[in-house]
């Protein structure tokens, strides 16, 4: 099973359950905002909860281009078989690639690159034919150079950063595929130097949660909580703690109240 498919018997009993799509979806989003940040917005680049405003949406939009793109190539090859080789001479850098192998990266006519906040991928169409043993793929900590034994060059330039040496180099399906890890946990606005810039401040900057440090990952986890608590009517960890300051201070010395413990006539603001 892939990645991709490995949940999917759960999510087809849950869907049976929900019976329509718009209320698989609902459970969906909904689960997202009880147990996630993922309708909080960010206050800061550095913020470790919540999204940049607007990105939210931004990932919906990728996820449902993604398999919409798989959908529509598969579609494509089966009405234009005869024609196959010509397509491929005459493709254009808009569908050489999967959008999700341009992810916070880039894509050009020869090849296209993606990032996570820790590491990098390379993905580089190949001549037709091509195997392992035709190619030589050298790279240093700030250098990349695909070439094939006849000395053809297929792809060279400088890092826009270093990454670590000796990354990890594979061929699928005609494409070569380069994983890097980096040397400093940085956003990238470029894979090489000749390359026009991003602007890192429109990428996903999130992590995976378990890769935060540990205070911010209490901070979610305390946000999780707090969302259930609303959700079922119930007090929120500040509202616990105002109500554990106030029953401390009701019948302390000096106080204004008296009597029993009453926090219904006391108004916080």
């Amino acid at each position: 099973m892939s990645d991709e498919t490995v949940h999917d018997d759960m999510l087809f009993h849950m869907l049976q359950e929900c019976k329509t799509l718009p209320i698989f979806m609902d459970h969906i989003f909904g689960f997202l905002k009880r147990r996630t940040d993922f309708y909080v917005v960010s206050t800061g680049p550095t913020s470790p909860v919540g999204l940049p405003a607007g990105y939210a949406e931004k990932l919906v939009k990728h996820s449902f281009d993604k398999f919409s793109n798989i959908r529509h190539n598969a579609t494509s090859h089966e009405q234009k078989a005869p024609s196959e080789k010509k397509e491929k001479i005459t493709s254009t850098s808009n569908n050489l690639f999967d959008p999700s192998k341009s992810y916070n990266g880039a894509s050009f006519e020869k090849y296209s690159w993606s990032q996570l906040y820790n590491e990098v991928d390379l993905f580089l169409k190949l001549p037709e034919n091509v195997k392992s043993r035709d190619l030589i793929v050298q790279s240093t900590s700030k250098n990349i150079c695909v070439k094939l034994k006849d000395g053809t060059v297929l792809l060279s330039g400088d890092l826009c950063q270093f990454c670590k040496l000796d990354p990890i180099w594979s061929i699928d399906n005609g494409e070569l595929q380069v994983h890097f890890e980096k040397v400093k946990e940085i956003w990238w606005d470029r894979f090489l130097t000749s390359e026009p810039k991003l602007d890192i401040s429109k990428i996903d900057c999130t992590k995976p949660m378990e890769d935060l440090p540990d205070d911010a990952q209490a901070k979610i986890q305390e946000l999780q909580w707090n969302q259930e608590q609303k959700r079922l009517g119930l007090p929120t960890s500040d509202e616990i703690k105002n109500l554990n300051t106030l029953k401390k201070a009701w019948n302390a010395e000096g106080s204004p109240f008296s009597g029993p413990f009453d926090p219904s006539s006391v108004s916080f603001s």
